[in-house]
């Protein structure tokens, strides 16, 4: 088995696109969306799905393969 890991390096703090959602949206991806276990690209359904594992995941860092802030281009597109 190959593994990838990005290590993205930035001068400035990096930010990452945002969706506005609802309270009720919040609790929503509480209580259906969970760090364990790990998920690949490959097995998230969706970009808002993708951005909240980059934000609130240890390992999501490795989502966002080129660093360029988008996470699961396949999902979310490249912001280049």
């Amino acid at each position: 088995m190959l593994f990838f890991v990005a290590v993205c390096f930035s001068a400035s703090a990096t930010t990452y696109p945002t969706y506005p959602m609802s309270a009720s949206s919040n609790e929503h991806i509480a209580q259906s969306w969970s760090c364990s276990p790990r998920l690949t690209c490959g097995k998230i359904r969706s970009c808002a799905e993708a951005i909240w594992y980059l934000q609130n995941c240890p390992w999501g860092g490795n989502l966002d393969r080129d660093c360029d802030g988008a996470p699961c281009e396949n999902l979310c597109g490249s912001s280049n």
